[in-house]
């Protein structure tokens, strides 16, 4: 009888250790977050920052600059987090912990392919690419509320969150395919448009209203396109809530 007990006691205790085993590999500290949540648009709700960005109009700005990458593509400056009232966020960045002048290396590390990417269209035209990551990571990546490590939960992989953001950044740059766009509306390099004609073409490709920089010269220095965020990570276009500094012509020079 005492070995009857002894054995269904040991199945009992072998039982719960395996149940919290599973619980231990299922655990997930991760927010639960609404998909559908749109950023800035949170009607006085308290939202958690992990499911919908405190910076909740996300700008991606992608140049033109002559002899910089493709001569068909419009190479990255940055994908700029701002105020839902087009302001700008803390000018040294959201987390100094998360602070690094290595963002090259790390991401050749974690993802060669995408570091290989980010060499032909997000180059820098001084010709340091790990400086310029890193400025734009430090500046801009810490930003985004979503990508705080601790909104992975358990999860989490050290640097994920720099990976995802430059990932998101090349996807959105690949999704918005600006030079295409202008080409099918007939407006290639090495003439000089109306700044309304440019204007006309992405709002057609596109369906929103992008901002339009030129420098003192005259000619096409920058397109910047405006996003809310649906969720965590979905990307949604917006009007641009800001004026560029092209006035009535704007050249389009050859790379």
């Amino acid at each position: 009888m005492k070995i009857h007990c002894c054995a269904v006691l040991l199945l009992l205790l072998g039982a719960l250790l395996a149940s919290a085993d599973n619980q231990l590999v299922i655990k997930d500290d991760s927010p639960v977050c609404n998909k559908t949540l749109l950023s800035c648009h949170w009607d006085g709700a308290k939202v958690d920052s992990c499911c919908s960005p405190t910076y909740g109009l996300v700008v991606l700005s992608l140049q033109w600059v002559e002899n910089l990458g493709p001569n068909d593509d419009f190479t990255i400056h940055g994908l700029w987090p701002d105020t839902c009232s087009g302001g700008r966020a803390p000018s040294r960045g959201c987390d100094p912990r998360r602070v690094s002048n290595q963002i090259g290396p790390i991401i050749r590390s974690k993802n060669p392919a995408l570091y290989q990417e980010l060499n032909s269209i997000w180059p820098s035209y001084k010709g340091d690419n790990n400086w310029f990551w890193s400025h734009e990571w430090t500046k801009h990546g810490s930003c985004v509320s979503t990508l705080r490590p601790k909104c992975y939960g358990d999860t989490y992989e050290k640097y994920q969150d720099v990976v995802d953001y430059f990932q998101k950044t090349v996807d959105l740059h690949a999704e918005y395919d600006l030079f295409g766009a202008l080409n099918l509306a007939g407006v290639s390099p090495g003439r000089q448009y109306q700044t309304s004609t440019m204007m006309d073409a992405l709002r057609n490709a596109f369906g929103k209203k992008v901002k339009i920089d030129c420098d003192r010269s005259g000619k096409l220095s920058e397109i910047s396109l405006f996003f809310y965020v649906q969720g965590r990570d979905t990307y949604v276009l917006t009007d641009a809530v800001h004026r560029g500094t092209c006035r009535q012509t704007v050249y389009f020079p050859r790379k």
